[in-house]
């Protein structure tokens, strides 16, 4: 073998050995969590890295929940790590976990989350339409009706002739 070849072999082996693991993918499970009367969903967010052989140190990845709050995992010589989280309000979210810190992990992977809020307050205008209905069913009572006054005999003037 000649000798640029030798070099260029053990530098591709060498930075293949130093390599940061890659992400491969992030999952949530639920992955449509929904509320639990008022209580908010709580999800479990696993994060999974590929290692190679040669491969001794660790990485860190930031998970971004998508509702403005994340967390930093350090990976050291594990291949996956979990994380939970509580969304506190219905909607659409997007989970992302990609390479931060001092030994920031290769690559990024991201997941859709829709969370499914807990069901709207009654509005007021149906307490009042349901009120309404309730005092066409049920008769009114009705109050005696008052009479008024009898009017009092206007006194007869006495005609007197004269």
């Amino acid at each position: 073998m000649k000798p640029k070849y030798v070099v260029l072999i053990a530098a591709c082996l060498a930075s293949a050995a130093l390599a940061a693991p890659k992400i491969e993918n992030v999952a949530v499970d639920p992955s449509q969590p929904k509320f639990t009367g008022d209580k908010p969903p709580e999800v479990e967010v696993s994060v999974n890295v590929s290692r190679t052989k040669f491969d001794k140190g660790g990485c860190d990845a930031r998970v971004e929940f998508g509702d403005g709050e994340g967390r930093t995992l350090d990976f050291d010589v594990a291949a996956k790590r979990n994380v939970k989280h509580t969304y506190k309000k219905g909607g659409s979210y997007t989970v992302v976990a990609k390479g931060a810190g001092k030994r920031p992990c290769d690559g990024m992977a991201q997941m859709p989350v829709v969370v499914q809020g807990p069901p709207p307050p009654p509005k007021p205008a149906a307490k009042k339409a349901e009120a309404k209905k309730a005092e066409k069913k049920a008769p009114a009572k009705k109050a005696p009706a008052k009479k008024a006054p009898a009017k009092k005999d206007e006194k007869k003037k006495d005609d007197t002739s004269k």
